[in-house]
């Protein structure tokens, strides 16, 4: 298994992960160095509080979200609907008129 150092608010860490999985840490390594800079209050809180709150921020934004792209997919579905209806008076319309 590989072993990625990355550093998480300017502390190191190797990690362990599966083959092919070292570009998914990399990407998370900065994705959460980018939440501690917009919401430096962080910086300031005990290390376990600190990434306790990161990962309580970063999954309410990711419940908000999967509640987004499902009121999307509710969306695209009725209009789905819509245009099948449509297309299904277009061909009774042009099977009246054969």
């Amino acid at each position: 298994m590989p072993v990625v150092q990355i550093k998480i608010d300017n502390k190191e860490f190797n990690l362990e992960c599966g083959d092919g999985e070292e570009d998914l840490l990399r990407k998370a390594e900065k994705q959460l160095n980018l939440k501690l800079q917009e919401h430096r209050e962080l910086l300031t809180l005990p290390e376990a509080q600190k990434y306790l709150m990161m990962a309580l921020i970063i999954v309410g934004e990711n419940i908000d979200n999967n509640e987004k792209e499902k009121e999307i997919d509710l969306i695209f579905n009725e209009i789905d609907e819509e245009l099948s209806k449509l297309e299904n008076k277009l061909i009774e319309g042009s099977n009246k008129n054969a």
